[in-house]
């Protein structure tokens, strides 16, 4: 049958089991909260272990519910079928994933109108429960095969739910935990053991990952683990391999709680230390978010919003992404995670009608007004989550379906960084440390938006930090990105008219040594900004500039005198990002001759030399089979030596100057640079020609 939409949707529910015999007028109110969602096959509709989510209704295709994303015996729906009342009804964890078979159509109803049509039509509710008691019956049904069942968790309480292992997964297929009287497979959370480092250890991250296992707890010689996949032979043969002394006592645990686990738990894989996310239990937002929600939370969000917009940052984490982005839709809430640079869509189907809810969720964390939908508004969101402090910088944008909202992640992790992370090529890395050595000076990093400027600036305040302790150093951003120790930080607030300038005119009385000025925007900003590098301080900022000269048209354009903005000045950076190649899959191979070509007439390779080899991206498991882990500064530097700034305050043409300071190797070009990141692999050809094309 065709796709049920707008209207199709009621006449496809009328049609159906569930709601046949229906009066038209009733069915009508039901048809504004359903949701339909297209999923191309082998696309995870469901995920075992997560929240309950509402009821999904075949319309269109065939999907499976299995114990687990990809397997064990399935039970197939087909049209009219539907799928979640268990985890819905009983509110446990979902019990089973749910997995498209072919490209398929499904009608979500959440939770909330389920339980008020349970509740109000008993024709409804008695084919949900007469259902539900079907399922169960088959599940405990000795002549389908002799049922994996429940035994206790620790604690000795019994779980609620039925096991993560998928319909019709027989006794035989499971080991029997040492000492068990009779064969059980236990399903338990993660959560209920924290293993602690020794326990990890004990089992290569490498297994870890792909067998998707993870030890849980030893006791003498017992071994417990826990298993998306119980009945993986292979995986449970190679930890007797492995562990020949031990003996291995199997627990089943949820997709989604090892794969948060798996973060949280900061379990490395293939010596890679992967990023903590943590069960939504363990966000633990900043005191002062905290306080706010009090006031105003309870309004307008529920349980369920709350722990959706948990697992959107949780999920962020995961993928190691730089933003988010919630946009609302006609017919669903679209989430978007920006992941090296490109944009890509979370599966989970989330209902227009909770993109308010959402929104008023975001709002209420950041500090923001949730009652004010018709401006912009800026805020920020502190969290913990596991081990990690994260920030996130919230924007919300009121559009023609409702607020969009854009938050970008920040933590200590990824912006303190050492030097040598941010600067691979040694030329530049040496001229910035030797420019932070110095008492007074304008340092400026330049770049488009989301280029890293404030990651970079954050990684030069570290190094002078930790070079010269004795530094008074004092910032003022909008917002602060991430809050430091021993730093005086100070947020741009314009609804006070504490602005840049005043904030900076302010400053200069606080005897300080650094200056850090997030960005440049105004005239009285800049005229500052110039005057304090000229006056025995060392200031770091940045402004939006495409190369290094043009930052100095930048600052003559915001009402600078050339001749200030050349005294001022020590070394301007330009810096543009590129995706770094993962380095254990990336390989070497010959460059086809018309990207060859292209290579050499943008000055990035030599072919004189002979063959030219540059790695290429593969994909392995350590970077998701992208061939790409996280993105690397492609870095324009200029030093402003005394010629170069007689120069500048002589009036040349920006050219010239640009001219001059390449002859006197003052200046490395993207060209230079990206060349330089070519020939150690950390690039590849592609991205090389995209940081240089103009």
């Amino acid at each position: 049958m065709a796709s049920p939409q707008g209207d199709g949707v009621g006449e496809f529910l009328a049609s159906i089991e569930l709601f046949a015999g229906w009066d038209a007028a009733l069915l009508a109110k039901v048809v504004p909260h359903a949701h339909v969602a297209e999923y191309a096959a082998g696309a995870l509709i469901v995920v075992a272990g997560g929240p309950p989510q509402g009821m999904g209704i075949v319309a269109r295709g065939r999907v499976a519910r299995a114990g687990s994303a990809d397997g064990g015996v399935r039970e197939a729906l087909g049209v009219g079928d539907w799928f979640g009342e268990e985890s819905m009804l009983l509110q446990v964890a979902q019990p089973f994933s749910v997995v498209a078979e072919s490209a398929s159509t499904v009608v979500h109803l959440s939770t909330t109108i389920v339980e008020a049509l349970a509740e109000k039509v008993p024709a409804f509710g008695r084919l949900l429960a007469k259902r539900l008691s079907r399922r169960l019956v088959q599940a405990s049904d000795g002549s389908a095969g002799a049922r994996a069942s429940v035994a206790p968790a620790p604690g000795g309480q019994r779980m609620s739910s039925p096991p993560s292992l998928g319909p019709g997964a027989s006794r035989s297929s499971f080991p029997a935990p040492p000492g068990a009287a009779a064969p059980t497979i236990p399903f338990v959370r993660v959560a209920d053991f924290e293993p602690g480092p020794q326990v990890l250890a004990m089992v290569p991250s490498r297994l870890i990952q792909q067998s998707q296992l993870l030890p849980l707890r030893l006791q003498g010689s017992v071994l417990t683990v826990g298993m998306v996949k119980p009945h993986d032979a292979l995986a449970l043969n190679e930890l007797r391999r492995i562990l020949t002394s031990a003996d291995l006592e199997v627990m089943a645990i949820g997709l989604d709680d090892f794969s948060l686990a798996l973060s949280r738990l900061r379990v490395a894989t293939h010596a890679e230390t992967r990023r903590p996310s943590g069960a939504s239990a363990d966000i633990v937002f900043d005191q002062q978010d905290a306080e706010r929600e009090p006031e105003r939370a309870a309004r307008v969000i529920g349980d369920e919003v709350v722990q959706l917009v948990n697992r959107i940052l949780l999920q962020a984490l995961d993928r190691e992404a730089s933003d988010i982005h919630i946009e609302p839709g006609a017919g669903a809430v679209r989430v978007r995670y920006r992941v090296s640079g490109l944009l890509s869509d979370w599966n989970e189907p989330i209902a227009a009608s909770l993109a308010k809810s959402i929104a008023a969720r975001v709002k209420v964390l950041a500090g923001l007004d949730i009652t004010e939908r018709r401006l912009p508004q800026d805020g920020r969101i502190g969290a913990r989550i596991g081990r990690r402090d994260i920030d996130l910088r919230v924007s919300t944008l009121p559009s023609s379906r409702g607020e969009t909202i854009v938050m970008r992640l920040l933590e200590a992790a990824s912006v303190l960084r050492p030097l040598e992370e941010v600067f691979v090529e040694p030329g530049t890395l040496a001229a910035v440390r030797r420019n932070l050595d110095r008492p007074y000076g304008a340092v400026v990093v330049a770049g488009p938006t989301g280029s890293g400027k404030t990651a970079t600036l954050y990684a030069m305040l570290q190094e002078r930090r930790s070079k010269r302790p004795d530094s008074n150093v004092v910032m003022v951003e909008d917002p602060v990105e991430y809050r430091l120790q021993g730093v005086t930080q100070v947020q741009v607030n314009q609804v006070v008219g504490l602005t840049f300038a005043r904030v900076l005119r302010s400053m200069l009385r606080q005897d300080p040594d650094v200056i850090m000025v997030g960005e440049v925007r105004d005239h009285e900003t800049a005229e500052l900004a110039v005057e304090a590098a000229m006056t025995g301080h060392l200031l770091l900022s940045s402004v939006h500039a495409n190369d290094s000269t043009m930052v100095v048209q930048r600052l003559e354009n915001l009402g600078c005198n050339r001749t200030h903005v050349a005294q001022a000045l020590s070394l301007v950076l330009v810096q543009r990002l590129a995706r770094r190649l993962c380095q254990r899959c990336a390989q070497p191979e010959a460059v086809a001759p018309l990207l060859l070509e292209s290579l050499v007439t943008h000055g990035l390779v030599d072919a004189s030399k002979g063959p030219v080899l540059l790695c290429r991206p593969v994909g392995c498991d350590s970077c998701a089979h992208s061939g790409f882990a996280g993105r690397v500064a492609v870095v324009e530097s200029l030093q402003v030596t005394d010629e170069i700034r007689a120069s500048m305050m002589a009036g040349r043409p920006l050219a010239d100057v640009r001219r001059e300071a390449v002859e006197a190797r003052r200046l490395v070009t993207f060209q230079r640079y990206a060349s330089f990141l070519l020939a150690q692999g950390c690039i590849g050809a592609s991205d090389a020609l995209l940081t240089v094309a103009s």
